[in-house]
């Protein structure tokens, strides 16, 4: 054990979305017999109960959630304090904004050698007022500053962090991988799995178009559904949006849908543990996201060949060539979600030659085992190249 890099991984929440799958990914890839890890987190839901199904170690902060609160802030700061102290990690790697300040303040006090944040998307980036903009932003650079080392996912975050003053010797762009030789559902098996999950809606002879994401404001559905409402006629009748996820939203999302009159053309699935059995499915995946990181649901459906239309936040456009590998469109623009839509569905021949290359580019650029190798040589205080089959310009 003496010989091991013990790792202490922390994260504000235990829902199953982007971080908590980067999380999981690198908490149970790594080889054992180098590594020994621990899990913080707040709650107990999905990605608490993964880990500990695979063996991982946790610890559940109850205070530790995602608004602002002094007192449970402060009670979380000392529970990490004390843990940093206790388990005398060589390295804690933070993820999200939250424990991202809290945890890099707790481990430079207890004298931690190595202090790792990704930035899963800047906070600063938000749908927010200009006052809080900036606020977000000094706390987003003070991060920086308490951490030895900071890990973009995309070229976008990588450019902004590196402005930052006394910041740039500290930024790294590691890509989010994936893991390349999972087998998915066939198209047809995929619809009928979906059918099940689906009471009230029949999605035979239907185009379908999908989105999967934990309903969020940044997540920007309702822009979508705003496009649905402005389809009419032949078209809207061929087509049906369903919604993989669950979250605050979506109350006000399904409110939206039943004053529109749209239940016989948008779906709400739920959240499903293996939302990604159902990409198959669908024929045009939709991210209308008002803020991203690099979305793991962009290279899974990429991986599964399915056209996707895209907003250019984040590092979605490190992934999206326009007309080549995707379409790309400005956020918060139903006219241009519908626009891009009734393109899609008036030559779904061509989108579908566009999941191809997605395909092909997601394999050749983001495989999980070149995301791991850079990450434990960050690990392991060796040099990490930011080089990657991507240009950042």
């Amino acid at each position: 054990m003496d010989n091991k890099i013990k790792i202490i991984y922390c994260i504000t929440k235990s829902v199953w979305g982007g971080a908590g799958k980067y999380v999981y990914d690198l908490a149970t890839a790594l080889p054992k017999n180098d590594f020994e890890t621990l899990v913080v987190l707040g709650g107990k839901e999905i990605l608490a109960q993964k880990l500990k199904e695979d063996g991982i170690k946790v610890v559940s902060l109850s205070s530790l959630e995602r608004n602002v609160n002094i007192f449970k802030d402060f009670s979380v700061f000392l529970n990490l304090l004390h843990i940093f102290r206790e388990e005398k990690p060589n390295v804690i790697h933070l993820n999200s904004s939250k424990i991202g300040g809290i945890g890099a303040l707790a481990g430079k006090m207890a004298g931690v050698p190595k202090i790792i944040f990704t930035a899963h998307g800047w906070p600063f980036n938000e749908n927010r007022n200009l006052l809080s903009k900036v606020a977000i932003w000094i706390a987003s650079w003070i991060t920086v500053l308490l951490s030895t080392d900071i890990i973009t996912i995309n070229s976008e975050d990588y450019k902004q962090a590196r402005k930052m003053p006394f910041a740039s010797e500290k930024i790294k762009l590691i890509f989010n991988g994936i893991k390349t030789t999972e087998v998915l559902p066939k198209k047809n098996e995929a619809k009928e799995l979906l059918q099940k999950k689906l009471q009230g809606h029949d999605i035979n002879n239907k185009i379908i178009i999908g989105s999967i994401a934990e309903l969020h404001n940044n997540k920007g559905l309702i822009y979508a559904l705003r496009a649905i409402s402005l389809i009419s006629g032949k078209i809207l009748e061929e087509i049906i949006f369903v919604i993989i996820g669950d979250g605050e939203e979506r109350e006000r999302l399904e409110f939206f849908v039943k004053n529109n009159e749209l239940q016989k053309h948008v779906a709400f699935a739920g959240f499903q543990e293996n939302a990604k059995n159902y990409l198959p499915a669908f024929d045009i995946f939709l991210i209308p996201s008002l803020k991203e990181g690099l979305p793991y649901v962009l290279l899974e459906a990429g991986l599964a060949g399915v056209p996707v239309i895209a907003t250019t936040v984040g590092g979605i456009p490190d992934l999206i060539d326009d007309e080549k590998t995707g379409l790309l469109i400005s956020p918060k623009n139903p006219d241009q979600i519908k626009s891009a839509i009734i393109k899609s569905i008036g030559n779904l021949d061509k989108m579908e030659r566009t999941g191809r290359a997605l395909r092909d580019k997601i394999i050749l650029c983001l495989d999980f085992k070149n995301m791991l190798e850079k990450t434990i040589n960050l690990y392991k205080s060796k040099n990490v190249s930011s080089i990657s089959c991507f240009t950042t310009k």
